[in-house]
């Protein structure tokens, strides 16, 4: 059975103001215990079924926080279980990537790195609380190609009320000149969970002067560097006719089975949706994870809002071929094969809705 792999790192030094994820601070003295029932909990669950693994993804929290020696239990046990060129994929903040830390993971397998920048600018970063510097991000690029590793992302955010189209159109002119492969261009979303969202401070979502929204218009500009779109939030940059993608999440836009190992890791294996225990105390107890049996109803909307997103599209035989019509003569979506795609993918979630 082929899987996608997550493993959860919930340890922060420091929690931005906009971050929803299960990632905490001031709990440095569990990261050696935490990592350790990690590695046993994997390994249990590799042993259960014959997986072979397509791609890994360690996220976060931040993974760099975490001392890169308490990673190679982590490595030997999925190791066995990777098919031939898997993408090995770890997040790391430009603050925590030391030399140290991304040579080390390197030489562990890591083949991807996807580095947390968000902004070139100390305003900007200051306003979405991000503890790192813009030469920290410089340092940190500079390590992971020396290291040996070309395969590099880095996350940008928009959306802040310092977001006007000259900020927008340097950082991207900036990002376009660096040594990297893909962008992955998030909208600022005030999110349950999230310490601006308990401050009330929706107001903090900038608004954007012009005629196109502020996604389209970083989308124009990214194209226009040499970075094409094939996901709502993803970019990868062209080169011969040919442009990088993740190969993580586009099993996930596929809807093909993965798993997740962490503390508030989440799994869906045949049709079946496995919620670790967010609470790091709890997880490393044994607390077992809460499950949810999909419907056809629950798989077939998250086919078409995980399709209508994202080049994947959505198979033709899923849908309602009148509807297809009228949208086709409308230019909305377009045909590929078998597949209806997205001609704007900001518009995917409407389109599901349409189908739905």
């Amino acid at each position: 059975m082929e899987i996608a792999l997550y493993i959860h790192i919930p340890f922060c030094d420091s929690k931005c103001g906009y971050c929803a994820f299960n990632s905490k601070i001031n709990k440095n003295h569990l990261k050696e215990s935490y990592m350790r029932f990690l590695r046993d909990t994997l390994r249990s669950k590799l042993q259960q079924e014959n997986y072979k693994i397509t791609s890994v993804y360690i996220g976060g929290g931040t993974p760099s926080v975490v001392d890169y020696n308490l990673y190679n239990g982590i490595f030997e046990t999925f190791n066995p279980y990777l098919i031939e060129n898997s993408e090995i994929n770890i997040e790391a903040n430009p603050n925590s990537c030391t030399k140290e830390w991304i040579f080390h993971l390197k030489n562990l397998g890591v083949n991807r790195l996807s580095l947390g920048v968000q902004s070139f600018y100390k305003e900007k970063l200051e306003f979405l609380e991000r503890d790192h510097s813009r030469d920290s991000i410089f340092h940190a690029l500079d390590f992971a190609t020396s290291a040996g590793l070309s395969n590099i992302s880095i996350d940008l955010i928009y959306g802040t009320p310092l977001c006007v189209r000259e900020t927008l159109e340097d950082e991207v002119k900036i990002a376009s000149k660096l040594h990297i492969n893909h962008i992955s261009a998030y909208q600022l979303s005030i999110d349950s969970g999230s310490r601006f969202f308990t401050q009330n401070k929706k107001e903090f979502i900038g608004e954007f002067c012009g005629f196109d929204s502020m996604g389209h218009f970083v989308r124009s500009l990214l194209e226009k560097s040499g970075f094409k779109q094939y996901e709502v939030s993803n970019y990868g940059r062209v080169i011969n006719d040919s442009y990088y993608k993740s190969q993580h999440n586009l099993a996930y836009w596929r809807g093909a089975d993965y798993l997740g190992v962490g503390a508030g890791a989440v799994s869906c294996l045949k049709g079946t949706r496995y919620y670790e225990e967010s609470k790091i105390e709890s997880f490393i107890k044994g607390t077992p994870p809460r499950v949810e049996n999909l419907s056809i109803e629950d798989i077939a909307l998250e086919r078409l809002f995980l399709g209508f997103r994202s080049l994947v599209g959505v198979d033709c035989k899923f849908l309602d071929s009148k509807k297809c019509e009228l949208l086709l003569q409308e230019n909305k979506v377009y045909k590929n094969g078998n597949k209806i795609i997205a001609s704007d993918y900001f518009l995917g979630d409407e389109l599901a809705l349409f189908f739905s």
